[in-house]
């Protein structure tokens, strides 16, 4: 069972359980500690494979009815394509999606499709690979990308609404951690004034791209001096946000809206700070576990074997879907090997970019988000704040809390949407004013014709006026069948 990474008893930084390898804790005493961190020295709390791990398609399929697992099992064909899933035939979705495969070589997509609650299909298209022949199911977990962000974000607001933090609140006041300055760095004095709003919003004036602070040679030096301990020859979490606290704000907090994986990071470091519990147990055990979410985890966080076999061009050892780049000269995929890729030295951004789940879990997610974190916070998600553009002219920033806003022309709750994309893969999740829900994982990168794919999902759900009769249920997946919050 999951195990918090700190007792909340214990004055102990991450960074500070990072290196005496605290996260077995509940350690009372600090002379019980220091015995314990020096036995557990070698253990790495980010690889530990008892920390984190991708399971076994038995261990996700054995919760479903004979129903749906047979629907998985015994794929049928539509225009040459492999379908799986619940109920056996959606002719419109089947048709048109199946037809975008064979037109654009992706390999394969899946699709989970909610209506006012209820589950409306399942879907599975194609294979899992460019290798192999392995269908793609429903229950097939896949990289979430920036999807991450909003559930780093439904993390915080939990422990909002549970009173453990406000959005008021000041970020870099909570973390205290000093920074990790380079020669000539100093620290803009305006981080101090980051709220969690802010970051929540991506109206920190924080940057985007993590992949900026990336510098084996300097992690090596900081490591030698012992001011940081690499990790897997990697920089943990934690001492990132340090080195980040060398670069300037774009702006000042609060006055613009810049999409932020930096933002996102800082939150993470929050939510652990204030927890007690590492960000992928704390998403699995506090969200995820309320809605029977069970496929969950997070790639930076992977036992060292299944570490290295994720960045392998074929997952064949895994259940899961496996990235196929799209190389737009010679307009054809092919397989994606991350094993020598430098920028992933940094460690992985668990926080906005790494988290891997399942698209009936991810449907599970988004179509509970409201109930999950109650309605004011499910307000407050969708209200985007008042910022100044490029041009000096006020207007409406471009998200809410985690996610962005979708217009809902007839009045009511709008819905919401949130999109990643990585080199071989894409993913979207989405609520939609209508009541309808939708989650798809495409192993692709080839935009225009993954766009084509979430467009017949949009269009299908746009005219859905409730489930169908014939919809399979919560329960076909080893869900409770509804969530109340």
């Amino acid at each position: 069972m999951d195990q918090p990474v700190v007792n909340a008893s214990q004055e102990i930084s991450r960074r500070q359980a990072l290196i005496t390898g605290a996260a077995l804790v509940g350690l009372g005493l600090a002379a019980d500690l220091s015995v314990r961190a020096a036995e557990q020295a070698k253990v790495d709390p980010f690889h530990d494979p008892t920390y984190s791990l991708l399971r076994t398609r038995d261990d996700l399929v054995k919760h479903l009815r004979d129903e749906a697992r047979d629907a998985q099992e015994k794929p049928r064909l539509v225009n040459g394509v492999s379908v799986t899933g619940l109920p056996l035939a959606v002719s419109e979705l089947d048709d048109t999606v199946t037809k975008i495969l064979k037109e654009s070589g992706i390999p394969g997509a899946a699709i989970c499709i909610a209506k006012n609650d209820r589950l409306v299909c399942t879907r599975g298209y194609g294979r899992a690979s460019l290798v192999g022949h392995v269908p793609v199911e429903p229950t097939m977990p896949a990289t979430i990308m920036s999807v991450s962000k909003p559930l780093t974000v439904t993390a915080a607001l939990m422990l909002v609404r549970d009173g453990k933090l406000r959005l008021d609140d000041l970020a870099f006041q909570i973390l205290k951690d000093g920074p990790l300055l380079a020669p000539g760095q100093s620290v803009d004095p305006r981080h101090n004034k980051i709220t969690i709003h802010q970051l929540m919003s991506h109206t920190s004036g924080l940057f985007n791209a993590v992949e900026i602070l990336n510098d084996p040679a300097r992690f090596r030096a900081l490591a030698q001096q012992r001011q940081i301990q690499l990790i897997h020859k990697k920089i943990g979490q934690n001492d990132l946000i340090r080195v980040g606290m060398g670069q300037k704000l774009l702006f000042a907090p609060g006055r613009k809206f810049a999409y932020s994986g930096q933002g996102m990071q800082v939150l993470a470091r929050v939510v652990e700070k204030l927890s007690g519990w590492w960000l992928d147990r704390y998403i699995r055990r506090f969200v995820f576990a309320p809605l029977g979410v069970r496929s969950y985890c997070v790639g930076s966080y992977l036992s060292e074997s299944q570490y290295h076999q994720f960045l392998k061009p074929n997952r064949e050892q895994f259940y899961a879907m496996c990235p196929a780049m799209y190389n737009k000269d010679q307009k054809r995929h092919h397989v994606q090997d991350l094993t020598n890729v430098p920028y992933l030295s940094w460690g992985g951004a668990d926080a906005c970019g790494w988290g891997v789940v399942s698209a009936i879990d991810l449907l599970r997610w988004v179509t509970y988000f409201f109930k999950l974190v109650g309605p004011e916070l499910a307000e407050a998600s969708t209200e985007r704040p008042w910022v100044v553009n490029d041009q000096g002219e006020r207007v409406q920033g471009g998200m809410g809390l985690g996610w962005i806003p979708l217009k809902n022309s007839r009045g009511g709750q709008p819905g919401i949407t949130h999109e990643g994309g990585w080199p071989g893969e894409g993913s979207l999740a989405e609520r939609r004013a209508n009541g309808a829900s939708l989650a798809a994982l495409v192993n692709s990168d080839d935009v225009p014709h993954v766009k084509q794919i979430y467009s017949a999902a949009r269009r299908f759900v746009s005219k859905l006026k409730a489930a169908p009769e014939g919809s399979p249920e919560w329960a076909d997946y080893g869900f409770e069948a509804a969530f109340s919050g």
